[in-house]
């Protein structure tokens, strides 16, 4: 009898997983981005250039439920540089939709702040100051906490835009193997994001606010708040982007970035970025760059030029100075 029991889940257990296999639509699709740059340093050793890549697969189902409830799920693969291996710790994702509202469990695929509103013609600020240096603009408060991180994402459509709640119920936790526990892990963390236009067309904005648990007694929770907003006025965009925090170690910083973009034609794009930083040294740390997008389609090619004065708060630093060539498809 336990026997025929058994036999009789397993064959109940297939059942429904070739149900769900039957019942999904699966894709694959992939992107590759190849880079060239060079980085004028502060002495000739430390001037480089030289290529960069990052590849990446991703692998995504979607279905509905027998409930009603829409349901997606995915992972990704990616490759950067001389990595041996595909990091399989990329957007992997399951998803429960019903109406405008959306349950996620997660790891690098919910919302963050790693987001700008400050419109751009290429990439973000802390992409390209890659190599440069230890610098001070900070992108993503707590972003790289919840990234790395899995957590569950609550999204609710609201006022021209979507509001999320994102919750990570212990920092640096990776996941185990299989049913196992990471042993890794430090405090929560809370995210309270908004991005939308409030019904108004050709704006855009965001709002943000992030809380992480201090690691130990000694330090306080780590804080921080995100402000930003443009707008398109045809073929010109522009807006800001501002960041405070409050540190775990008691210090403040803050971080104002600038940016306005002009639309050439239909495939081409020029902007300018500038950042500031004050993050308590003896100097605010200013970062400007040029960027030009150009779409031919299957291809996009991207050119920027960016500077860097006072690295990292340090009026004594020499400035410095990268330029960098971006070739990227989708497929």
């Amino acid at each position: 009898m336990k026997n025929s029991k058994l036999l009789l889940t397993s064959a109940l257990v297939g059942t429904v997983a070739m149900g769900a296999i039957a019942n999904a639509e699966t894709k694959i699709s992939g992107s590759a981005t190849y880079t060239y740059s060079s980085i004028s340093g502060a002495t000739a050793a430390a001037s480089k250039q030289g290529a960069g890549k990052e590849v990446q697969i991703d692998i995504s189902n979607s279905s509905t439920l027998e409930n009603g409830v829409g349901f997606s799920a995915g992972f990704s693969l990616e490759q950067d540089g001389t990595e041996s291996s595909l990091d399989p710790n990329e957007g992997n994702f399951m998803k429960f939709t019903s109406g405008d509202t959306s349950v996620m469990w997660n790891m690098d695929k919910a919302a963050n702040l790693s987001a700008s509103a400050a419109p751009r013609a290429s990439t973000s600020i802390h992409t390209m100051m890659q190599g440069v240096g230890t610098f001070s603009f900070d992108y993503s408060p707590g972003g790289q906490f919840q990234q790395s991180s899995w957590n569950v994402e609550v999204a609710q459509k609201i006022g021209g835009g979507t509001a999320y709640l994102v919750y990570v119920p212990r920092t640096k936790d990776a996941g185990g193997k299989n049913d196992n526990v990471d042993p890794e892990g430090d405090g929560t963390q809370l995210d309270l994001i908004y991005k939308g236009n409030f019904g108004v067309d050709g704006l855009n904005v965001l709002l943000g606010y992030t809380k992480t648990d201090a690691k130990d007694a000694t330090l306080q929770d780590n804080k921080a708040t995100v402000i930003g907003a443009s707008y398109n006025f045809g073929n010109i965009a522009a807006g800001f982007n501002r960041i405070s925090q409050d540190q775990g170690d008691s210090t403040d910083d803050s971080s104002m970035e600038y940016g306005i973009t002009y639309a050439v034609n239909d495939k081409t794009t020029v902007g300018v970025l500038y950042a500031k930083t004050d993050n308590n040294g003896t100097a605010d740390e200013e970062i400007t760059a040029v960027q030009v997008g150009y779409n031919l389609g299957a291809l996009t090619v991207e050119a920027y030029g960016v500077q860097v004065e006072n690295l990292n708060g340090s009026s004594s630093a020499v400035d410095q100075e990268k330029f960098g060539l971006r070739l990227g498809t989708k497929f």
